[in-house]
């Protein structure tokens, strides 16, 4: 008897904790978060789901010295419920697209965006074409603002850049989430006035990211407590720079200073050492010169770039021709292939040019 009392008590007490562990305590009030009471009748269901679209109608200021770029941008967001919601039992709740997500822009700054116009929109028959599938709000701002940007330069002169439109959820993703609109896509005006010349735009892309914030910690049921976890949602532009030009430009100098260094092997080598020697001297100039060049452009890095590779190439081969004809000029060379100045004229081509094209194509 005693063993069918403690086996009764075991059960109902296994049946309570599986009944409070499948309760959904987001739904039952304070002090459980959201703090809002919903009933099983309510049609409001945590978490709402917010469709994000942004229409890019100017970028500029883009600059290798800064460290942010200037945009102007129509923000659209979609809600499948409308501004506000009255519960059944006659409470209500504020469903306002900017009382759940805001966007990212400069200087960490979530508030106090720069917003020329903003407008909301329902779905009646006046503005269905603005709508699709179940959705009965549109919120559409207009922003200009300067925006974060983390220039990857690594491929530089030929490198792609993300500019990133970064918007966050300010409540826990247990009671919103971010997704990227489907029927109206995010796009950019064509063409882009402002946009610096040298710069395609190559595509729109998605990313997500969730971020904990251990300085707020929110009760989920009796017994349990946690940080907030927010959602980032990130619609990025890919701009593939032109670079044809731009290299040119800045190594065209330190190429010729190459070719030059790579003439001393025309010249007889008896008779004029001596303008051997001040065509070598001119080359070593010229390619020191372009490296100063080039790093007058680029901002201080702390990565290796193409432009760094073919910088340092260049130099190297201009000090390894003047080994060459030193060696030449002393019959110190052991080498057969450098040994005839015509030889070493061709072979040192040959370097170069095998060198350089794996730089630019890895």
């Amino acid at each position: 008897m005693v063993k069918i009392k403690v086996y009764f008590l075991f059960f109902i007490f296994c049946v309570n904790s599986f009944a409070q562990n499948n309760i959904d305590y987001k739904y039952l009030g304070a002090p459980y978060y959201p703090e809002e009471f919903l009933q099983e009748k309510d049609s409001l269901k945590w978490p709402i789901e917010f469709e994000i679209s942004i229409d890019v109608k100017d970028i500029k200021n883009i600059d290798l010295n800064k460290d942010e770029f200037f945009s102007t941008l129509l923000v659209s967001s979609y809600s499948n419920y409308d501004t506000s919601y009255i519960s059944i039992d006659c409470d209500t709740i504020n469903l306002l697209h900017d009382e759940f997500f805001a966007i990212y822009i400069k200087e960490n700054n979530l508030r106090g965006v720069p917003i020329k116009s903003s407008r909301y929109y329902k779905n009646t028959e006046n503005y269905k074409y603005l709508f699709y599938d179940n959705f009965k709000t549109k919120s559409v701002k207009r922003v200009e603002a300067p925006f974060d940007i983390n220039w990857d330069l690594r491929d530089f002169p030929f490198d792609k850049q993300q500019l990133k439109y970064k918007f966050i959820t300010t409540v826990d993703t247990s009671i919103i989430k971010l997704r990227p609109s489907l029927k109206f896509p995010s796009s950019y005006s064509k063409p882009l006035e402002n946009l610096k010349d040298g710069f395609n735009i190559e595509g729109i892309s998605y990313n997500y990211k969730y971020n904990n914030d251990n300085s707020d910690l929110i009760l989920t049921s009796p017994n349990t407590t946690r940080s907030i976890v927010t959602e980032t949602l990130e619609i990025i532009l890919t701009l593939d720079r032109e670079g044809s030009w731009l290299f040119l430009k800045l190594f065209l100098g330190g190429i010729l200073s190459f070719l030059i260094s790579c003439l001393v092997f025309l010249i007889p080598l008896k008779t004029e050492f001596e303008s051997k020697v001040t065509l070598a001297v001119g080359a070593i100039f010229g390619a020191i010169g372009n490296r100063y060049y080039v790093d007058s452009v680029l901002p201080g890095l702390q990565v290796f770039t193409k432009a760094d590779a073919v910088s340092n190439l260049v130099i190297f081969m201009v000090f390894f021709n003047i080994l060459v004809m030193i060696l030449q000029h002393s019959k110190k060379t052991n080498f057969p292939y450098f040994q005839s100045p015509k030889n070493a004229f061709y072979y040192s081509l040959y370097i170069f040019s095998i060198i350089f094209l794996g730089i630019l194509i890895y």
